[in-house]
């Protein structure tokens, strides 16, 4: 409820998601805004919550001690939150146990809703006057809606009962999109390169008037200055490593490894024990290249990026 959400490193991210107020008239019942928790299992780079929290030595004792009871097949309860177990496909899934973490809407009950229904006494009909012979009988024009007031009335109800349908249909489908992992949602738009327009007024210039500047000429006691062997070259070109995440399943690596393609980027992957470490590779003469690209990269991908290793030495990750 406090920091949003907590890494079980090697294990996954639980996550609090906001869900709107809901009012289902089928139940009959309308409940508050409220925030459950949710469980990402590609997410398992450590945030340092739970070092914090409750020191390394248990935070690595718990994680252990998780990490053996799900490969033992034995589900983890967790107490006031939900439980983790492994699937039979090998995924860690997690079952929510509380229904609220939202702090400005802890406590609200349900409220039951029941449809106010109103109930009218059918009008007294006059006695119709009887008929000479040969004499028509006039019929109130007023008369007739009364027989067809009950279908109105039905129609009415089925239209009101089609329009909720729709909205739990499209509200579901918003519900459905806040859950979906990071892998199956759809990455950002390419920007489109900005176009230069060339100058107007670029002066023209005659090749016959271009002449090589003379070669410089050194005094005979001249001596040539050389920078010394650990000063920095200039234009040095750089290489460095963006890591993204950690990857369990090769399906996702493959998936996010087409994404970095097309979107220009060099992918970069190696094995980190179970996992797959993804990156992106950058080549730069110059550090403000390398700012701007990683700025990108936790644009469109993921805030958690950051400079692994440039020039095959290890970085720590930069505090934000």
């Amino acid at each position: 409820m406090e920091e949003g959400r907590v890494c079980l490193p090697g294990i996954g991210t639980l996550l609090v998601v906001e869900q709107p107020a809901m009012v289902s008239l089928i139940e009959g019942r309308a409940s508050a805004p409220c925030a459950r928790v949710a469980f990402n299992g590609n997410l398992v780079v450590d945030d340092g919550r739970l070092r914090r929290e409750i020191g390394p030595e248990d935070a690595e004792a718990f994680v252990r001690q998780t990490r053996d009871s799900l490969e033992a097949g034995r589900t983890v309860l967790l107490d006031g939150i939900g439980k983790l177990y492994r699937h039979q496909d090998g995924d860690v899934r997690f079952s929510p146990g509380a229904t609220n973490f939202s702090k400005e809407s802890f406590g609200l009950p349900e409220i039951n809703l029941k449809p106010i229904v109103r109930k009218e006494k059918p009008a007294a009909v006059p006695p119709r006057p009887s008929a000479a012979p040969n004499q028509e009988v006039v019929v109130a024009k007023s008369a007739w809606p009364m027989q067809y007031r009950g279908v109105l009335w039905y129609a009415a109800g089925l239209a009101g009962l089609l329009l909720v349908l729709y909205l739990l249909f499209r509200l579901g489908g918003a519900i459905g999109e806040q859950f979906a992992t990071p892998d199956d949602r759809p990455t950002a738009r390419e920007r489109a390169p900005a176009l230069v327009r060339p100058a107007e007024d670029a002066a023209l210039i005659d090749a016959n008037d271009v002449r090589p500047a003379a070669p410089p000429t050194l005094e005979p006691s001249a001596t040539v200055v050389r920078p010394p062997e650990d000063q920095p070259i200039a234009s040095q070109t750089n290489t460095a490593i963006i890591a993204i995440g950690l990857y369990a399943r090769q399906r996702n690596v493959d998936k996010q490894v087409r994404r970095l393609s097309e979107a220009g980027y060099t992918p970069f992957t190696e094995e980190v024990g179970r996992n797959t470490r993804l990156g992106v590779e950058v080549t730069y003469s110059d550090e403000s290249r390398l700012r701007q690209v990683l700025r990108e990269i936790r644009a469109r991908y993921t805030s958690d990026a950051f400079v692994m290793r440039v020039n095959g030495e290890e970085r720590r990750p930069e505090q934000r």
